[in-house]
This record gives C-alpha cells, structure tokens and sequence, in this order.
C-alpha cells in the first residue's frame, strides 16, 4: 500500500478513536499519517481538536497555528485558535485573528458566533448581539448561536424571550446540554425551580463539571432511603459544595426517618468541617485521578447502594422556595480555633469586617465578575469606624499595599493560616467577624454557612438567589446587586448602607 493510502487509513482511524473518546489512542494514529505525509493541515487540524480534548491548551494552540501557516483561509482553524485565546482572556488577539478572516466571509457563522462571544467577554454586548443575530441570519437553525442570543437577553432581563429561544435552541440540538444548562439557570434565576432543577441535570455531561466514575450504584431519584445506604457524590467546586451542603442537614434527618444513612463524599479541604457540621453523617475525602473519581474507599466506608450528586439533592428537597427552612447556620466551625481567632482580633470590642475581592480563578469573562481594586478602595473610605480584615485567600502584598493606599485604611491580614487550604480554620476565622463584603466566591459561602451576615457584591444577577434578593441556601448572605449590570459604585452603596 503506497504510504499516502496507509496516511489516509491511519488519519481515518485516529477520528474513529476520538469520536470513541480514546483521544492518546488517537494521537498515535495522527502521528503516523503526520510521519508518512508531513505538513498535512487536516491531520494537524485533528491534533490540535485532540490536545484540546485533553487539556493541552498550548499544542493545541501550536497545532492550529501550523495549519494557518499553511492554509489561511482554513476558517475552522481560525474560529478553534480564536476561541482558545478567548478563553485564556486574550480578547484583543481574538478578534485581531477574527476580523480579517470574517472580512473575507462577513456571513459565516461559526465566525460570527466565535466574535460575539468574544466580544461578549470582553464586555461589549451590544457588539455580541450584532454578530450573534448576523450568524441567525446565514443559518436560522443554528442552535448555538440561538443560546448564546439568549444568554444575552438574560442578561438584561428579557427573560420571556431568552426561555423561548432557549426552547427553540433545544428544539434544534436536542442533545446540546450546555444549552440545556443555560435555559435551567434561566428558570432558577426567575424561581421556575421545578423546570430549572430539571434542566440542571444536563452538567453531568459537560466535560469537567462532574468527575467520570465507574461506578455502578442504583440513582437515587427522590424516593424512600427505607433500606439504602446513599452515597452523595462530590461535584464542581469548593463553593459549589459549600452551597449544597445546606441541603445535608434536612437529606440526613429524611434517611434517618426512613431507616436509611448517608455517606456524604466531599473536596478533602472540607473533610473536617463537614464532618463536625453533620455527626450523622460518615464524610468522605474525595479521591480524585486524571479527572476520575476513584470509589475503591466506598467498600471500607460501609458501602452503599443507592448514589445522587450533591447538586441534584436540591431537586427532591427544594422544589419550591417554601421548602427552604430558612437555617442561617448549616457549618459549625471549631469552637475552640474561633475563640482563638476572636482573641488574636481583639476579642469582643470593635467592629470586623472582612473583605474578599476576587476567586483565585481570574481572566476572560470571570474577570467582569470582580469589581476592580480601586472600587474595593473607595468603598473602604466609605466604611464606618471597623477592623478591616482580609479574608482574600490569595491576596498578595502589592494588592493589600494599593487597597490601603487607595482607601487610607489600615487592613489586618491574618497570620498563621492558609485561607485557600486550611479551610475548617477559614471557616472558624469567618464565623467570628461582625460582617463579611466578598466578590462571589467560595468565600461568601463560606462565610454565610457559619451564619456572618455577609454581603455579596455582584456584577449583575445570580442565579442562586433564585429570583431573591437574598441566596435561599444560605440566608445569610445577602445581594448587593447594582441596577445596571457593572454599576460597581450602586451595588456597593447596598453595602455601605447595611453596615453603617
């Protein structure tokens, strides 16, 4: 067989293997039609998919660059490169690769849609709409374009014409679940939780939101744990698991009712504080490998029968907002690591309020999230007489040093604990201040969970708060949210007028 036929079989296979998953199977295969015909864009093009696929953000960046030095008018390459540099938050390269190649295809609409979501993230909506409704019109089918038209019209509140394309994107891409996601988020945010909780479910198959398992448990869907022992399934972050652990308190008082337990799987940082929050409960490290989650621990916790992930709970126990007991306290931090943080603070005198400005997770869209430093500082010259504390589990010196700057206030910055790591302390730390103002973060969660009024400033909406001005999980956070998204001044005078 001549070697461009072998090239062409093993190119073959290695798209049958990534189609299966086995994208390092399929390396192989690539590599081997690469080997017997050099320079091939296609197989180049099919590298750089595959690094994408797992993980490898800069050969796939490097792949597609190469097949662009070869064939520049290869358009998917230019969308795939785009959209990586959209996401590392590289929004003026984006669109610097984007615009000449949409000059000579203004009507393409991969094009278009990678434009307005570029543009989207770089907080320029008006722009975003313009190139979504471009791509509706070259292809009126085009389900993600429709979603993402749709995330728009969220955005400023249109939310009865956001759920109709929603429903007309699923229509269209039934088994789309990113789109099935945004239209539950949709429903949560304006309190459809029946519809919304439903629709949630669609996560389980976004890459990264819940780690693979293989593991062979009977779902549990809301019915009698007479007889079963439930394993809750750790998922998503830090935060995320905070959120949902609200629900722990009132899953175990059901099996206990019912004559069953639960063993309650968590990120291990939370291990001791969950543990302490719920003695019923057998809590569990997660153990997690290449993105699996390893159950081989299951057998020498006891066991289990029955498994549901931690953010499907709310769907059997939260089906409505009158179903929310209202508890302000769900965490219960160490006593005595609280007494010891109340005395290094200056015991009970004074006023403490602790400040978190941003996740540890910044760049791309994430960044719009996060007020910028030199709000966080007039809004401290604004604050009544108090301690300021940092409660930024990453804060850096030069952060700290231009808050104060900026501010004229002093900001205490506790010693002696890792805020990102050592998060049972953190939450002993949290519980004792008098209020805490943080970005929507873990922290806030965190914070509200051992019951200190917290204050969340927000760029515009959360879907959490379940059309409230207030987070149902977690009473005790309330919503500083401006009346025009991004309106950092409005949504932190909420703030200020709380506290003062």
């Amino acid at each position: 067989m001549p070697s461009s036929a072998h090239a062409r079989t093993a190119y073959a296979q290695g798209l049958k293997l990534s189609s299966a998953g086995r994208h390092l199977d399929a390396i192989g295969q690539y590599e081997q039609a690469l080997a017997l015909n050099p320079g091939d864009p296609k197989v180049l093009f099919a590298l750089g998919n595959t690094a994408g696929a797992l993980g490898m953000r800069g050969a796939a960046e490097q792949f597609f660059r190469q097949v662009l030095a070869l064939d520049p008018a290869r358009l998917e390459a230019v969308v795939n490169l785009a959209n990586l540099m959209r996401e590392n938050g590289q929004f003026d390269a984006a669109i610097a690769l984007l615009e000449p190649a949409l000059a000579r295809a203004p009507q393409n609409p991969e094009l278009n849609l990678t434009l307005g979501s570029t543009w989207r993230e770089a907080g320029n909506n008006g722009r975003a709409e313009a190139c979504y409704r471009t791509a509706l019109h070259a292809r009126p089918d085009y389900g993600a374009a429709m979603s993402n038209l749709a995330d728009l019209l969220c955005d400023r509140g249109e939310w009865d014409q956001a759920r109709s394309l929603y429903d007309r994107a699923i229509r269209l891409e039934p088994k789309n679940p990113q789109i099935r996601l945004n239209r539950a988020i949709l429903n949560l945010l304006r309190g459809a939780l029946k519809e919304g909780w439903r629709d949630y479910g669609a996560r389980i198959d976004i890459a990264g939101k819940v780690p693979a398992a293989n593991l062979k448990l009977t779902p549990w869907t809301g019915e009698s744990l007479q007889g079963k022992r439930l394993l809750v399934r750790a998922e998503q972050g830090v935060g995320d698991q905070i959120l949902f652990a609200s629900v722990i308190a009132d899953l175990c008082a059901r099996a206990t009712h019912d004559g069953g337990s639960v063993v309650l799987e968590c990120e291990p940082r939370l291990a001791g504080l969950f543990a302490r929050s719920f003695p019923g409960v057998r809590v569990c490290p997660a153990q997690i490998s290449s993105g699996r989650a390893d159950y081989t621990w299951i057998k020498s916790a006891g066991g289990a029968n029955a498994a549901v992930l931690m953010g499907t709970v709310p769907r059997y126990l939260r089906g409505s907002l009158d179903r929310f007991p209202g508890q302000h306290v769900y965490l219960t931090p160490d006593a005595q690591e609280a007494a010891r943080w109340r005395h290094a603070l200056g015991g009970e005198t004074g006023k403490t309020i602790g400040i978190c400005w941003r996740s540890g997770k910044c760049g791309g869209h994430r960044n719009l999230q996060y007020a910028p430093l030199e709000e966080w500082g007039a809004f401290l010259r604004r604050l009544p007489e108090a301690t300021i504390v940092s409660v930024q589990y990453d804060g850096t010196p030069g952060e700290i040093a231009a808050l104060e700057q900026i501010s004229g206030r002093k900001i205490v910055v506790p010693h002696g604990i890792d805020q990102k790591n050592e998060l049972d302390r953190a939450a002993a730390l949290l519980s004792v201040l008098n209020a805490v103002v943080s970005a929507p973060t873990a922290v806030s969660w965190l914070a509200a969970a051992t019951g200190t009024p917290t204050w969340k400033i927000l760029y515009d909406t959360s879907w959490t708060a379940l059309g409230q001005a207030y987070e149902p999980f977690a009473p005790a956070c309330k919503l500083a949210m401006p009346k025009t998204r991004g309106d950092w001044p409005d949504a932190f005078a909420k703030a200020i007028r709380a506290l003062s």
